[in-house]
């Protein structure tokens, strides 16, 4: 059977994984995503800024380095299971019925844009939403971030201790992030609570007791927060 027509026959994906990133997002996204394989059972889509007038090498990067399919996204395509979704560079993109687009950016704001991927997202995927923000300056994905929590989803954000560029994960209000994991970890983060079920998904059995202590060792660690309000924090891109 033909890789096209096993795409044809994958149902549609119960989960979606969301992926903010920009300065120092190629190094934390290959920690992240060296350990998956095509059998992770979600999508995963990135957003990670990039500046349109350098060429990026993100896609032979990943390719490089995980086991899950990588693709460029350059139209409207549904979303498969253990398959990573990139955005070019100067594209914007959305998340509409199990279905993955981009369109021009334009304007002077980074792209893609890390809010508009996660508030898409948050409409169609609900509480079946896991969004991670990774380093990065400025603070893109907050009001993203926001949009997930008010849905019932979860928040991820790379330990900003470990970040190349703290900003962003930072920016994020303690009431709205469910776990600050290193990189290293967050594939095995994200293989647990894509098995459970939407309701239980703040408590890790892998992660210590909900708390604001870190658990483990600082380069093995998985901290998950208190809180699991919703926040009207805004954004501004940076």
């Amino acid at each position: 059977m033909t890789e096209e027509l096993q795409d044809e026959q994958t149902p549609e994906p119960a989960w979606l994984v969301v992926v903010g990133a920009s300065a120092g997002g190629i190094e934390a996204l290959t920690g992240l995503l060296t350990p998956l394989t095509r059998d992770f059972p979600a999508p995963i889509v990135i957003a990670q800024h990039l500046q349109p007038t350098r060429e990026s090498h993100l896609y032979e990067i990943l390719t490089a380095r995980t086991g899950a399919r990588v693709v460029t996204v350059d139209e409207d395509e549904p979303l498969r299971a253990g398959t990573v979704y990139l955005v070019p560079a100067d594209r914007h993109v959305t998340i509409t019925d199990h279905h993955v687009g981009v369109t021009p950016a334009g304007g002077d704001r980074p792209a893609p844009s890390i809010d508009r991927l996660l508030a898409t997202a948050a409409d169609t995927f609900g509480e079946r939403l896991i969004a991670v923000i990774l380093s990065g300056m400025g603070s893109d994905g907050v009001a993203g971030a926001g949009a997930v929590k008010v849905a019932g989803g979860t928040v991820i954000i790379q330990n900003p201790d470990t970040a190349t560029h703290p900003a962003m994960p930072r920016a994020l209000p303690p009431t709205i992030v469910d776990f600050v994991a290193n990189t290293d970890r967050m594939a095995e983060l994200l293989v647990e609570l894509v098995q459970r079920a939407p309701a239980t998904t703040g408590e890790s059995e892998h992660s210590c007791q909900r708390s604001s202590t870190r658990c483990g060792s600082a380069r093995g660690s998985t901290s998950p927060r208190t809180s699991r309000g919703p926040s009207s924090a805004g954004s501004s891109d940076g």
